[in-house]
């Protein structure tokens, strides 16, 4: 077999290939006869590891690092493997490396490159920024290519900048591209992301035709501003217009549900879930899980929990809050054990959600030594919501002074809603002098707040003590407080909300 007879084979092989193994033994036979430099050969081999689903990554960065020179295209391929991967950031350190062993990057590079860094969380430490990236791509000449346009609007999208996005699209029209759908979505995703609805959805009602992404980043957008009713409207009108939802929009249209305690809907849309073969995603079932719960039905959400053949620590932590929150702390702790059986490490939202347990129990010795223990037994760092948690227990059993000297003690920063939660306990248990100390902690912290005033005055009124009462409405009404009772410390008293918020 002559050697271009062979390298064609190979190029085939690799080309048809299906897995790391296959790959791996068309590779060495590639190695033998010499052909593992072919330009056709490494190529097909080289896209397989690193962008196919059944590739390697790592062994397509071992394969780039035996290349004596690679090319713009190897570049490429490796950083659009990056970009899809979840250590997106190394994208840059390879762009960098194209441009130090001055290979041009073309358009493919820049669209990959502003891919990652849309995906690449904002607090790690970068060498590019999205300013700069913008400023490489002007001065490469490559703002005229539509894919890098879009990448530049999504990339400032995920930041929620709407005026660098704006900006972005509008040079595109001034420079006479004609800008697609995904130019309108990313504009749209901007202003979900920047919190600005409205503007959102005047844009979104001006695109000439919308996708899945635009209709979803409007969806969650309303879901998670607090506006369930549009949510769910918005989603029906999605469903009319034919346009098939994806796990993020069904995420966003269950929580929406959750939002209203809509049950009714949102045995529809669990029913829409299994007839669109959506039941297997983790992510939907513990969203149901979750909506069931706070909508009372425990039957059902446990039908669900029993129903998922993959459970992540996301699904554990769930069902346990909702049987703590059932009056079911027992099933809680059981389902702590299953957990640990099953392989799963805990975190800090398992803790808390036990706490919250033993709070419903009543079991204030037992979440104590939980908490004292959860960083040797678990390696978990106690948060503010842990201790959050403690001083409910602590508080709702009377034992105030071991809640105030926890506070007192706290390691990490406090706050007032912590605090707040004390003053709550002082009230429900008639502590005049134990409620004048914590005043004085959350007058430091927030003195603008009406609300603990009004606290301190009632137990003071509870107690006879009308003289101090009456002194404590003039204190408030001279330091300007706003006139807010109970709103914080309902909060504070809630600390399962906290954890559904962690959840979600």
């Amino acid at each position: 077999m002559t050697t271009t007879t062979l390298a064609s084979t190979l190029s085939h092989m690799a080309e048809t290939c299906t897995s790391m193994r296959h790959l791996k033994i068309i590779h060495a036979h590639a190695l033998r006869t010499s052909l593992h430099q072919h330009t056709v050969v490494l190529g097909k081999l080289f896209r397989f590891a690193a962008v196919s689903p059944f590739g390697d990554l790592h062994y397509a960065h071992h394969m780039f690092d035996h290349m004596p020179q690679p090319t713009t295209f190897f570049y490429n391929i490796l950083i659009r493997g990056f970009s899809k991967s979840t250590s997106p950031w190394h994208c840059i350190r390879l762009f960098n490396s194209m441009r130090h062993n001055c290979v041009a990057p073309d358009e493919y590079s820049y669209t990959f490159l502003l891919k990652s860094r849309s995906r690449t969380k904002l607090d790690l430490p970068l060498i590019l920024g999205s300013d700069e990236i913008h400023g490489a791509v002007l001065k490469s000449g490559f703002c005229y290519h539509l894919y890098v346009q879009n990448g530049l609007i999504h990339l400032y999208a995920s930041r929620g900048v709407t005026v660098s996005a704006c900006r972005v699209f509008e040079e595109a029209l001034k420079m006479g591209s004609e800008v697609d759908v995904v130019s309108w979505s990313g504009l749209v995703a901007a202003y979900v992301r920047a919190g600005e609805l409205d503007i959102a959805r005047r844009v979104f009602d001006s695109m000439p035709e919308r996708d899945l992404i635009s209709w979803t980043a409007m969806v969650s957008g309303y879901s998670q501003a607090k506006r369930p009713r549009e949510a769910l409207e918005l989603f029906e009108e999605m469903r009319y217009a034919g346009v098939v939802p994806d796990e993020v929009t069904m995420v966003s249209v269950i929580s929406a549900c959750t939002n209203l305690g809509d049950l009714e809907t949102g045995r529809m849309v669990h029913h829409f879930i299994e007839e669109n073969g959506f039941g297997w995603m983790a992510a939907l079932c513990n969203a149901l899980i979750d909506m069931y719960g706070k909508c009372g039905c425990l039957e059902q959400a446990w039908h669900v929990f029993n129903g998922m053949q993959r459970k992540s620590l996301i699904t554990w932590n769930t069902m346990m809050i909702t049987c703590a929150n059932h009056g079911e702390a027992d099933d809680s702790f059981w389902l702590f054990e299953w957990m640990l059986r099953s392989g799963v490490a805990p975190d800090g939202v398992t803790i808390l959600a036990l706490l919250v347990a033993y709070t419903h129990k009543g079991l204030v010795d037992e979440g104590l030594r939980l908490f004292q223990s959860m960083q040797r037994d678990y390696g978990i760092e106690p948060r503010i919501e842990h201790y959050g948690a403690m001083v409910d227990i602590l508080g709702r059993s009377g034992r105030l002074q071991e809640a105030y000297n926890l506070l007192t003690n706290i390691p990490i920063p406090c706050n007032d809603v912590v605090w707040g939660a004390l003053l709550g306990a002082c009230k429900i248990h008639g502590d005049v002098e134990m409620g004048e100390k914590v005043i004085k902690k959350l007058l430091e912290l927030k003195p603008d707040e009406g609300g603990y005033y009004i606290l301190l005055r009632d137990i003071y009124i509870a107690a006879g003590r009308t003289v101090e009462a009456n002194q404590m409405r003039q204190a408030m009404l001279d330091s300007g407080a706003r006139k807010n009772p109970g709103k914080q410390l309902s909060r504070s008293l809630k600390k399962e909300d906290l954890v559904h918020k962690t959840l979600s």
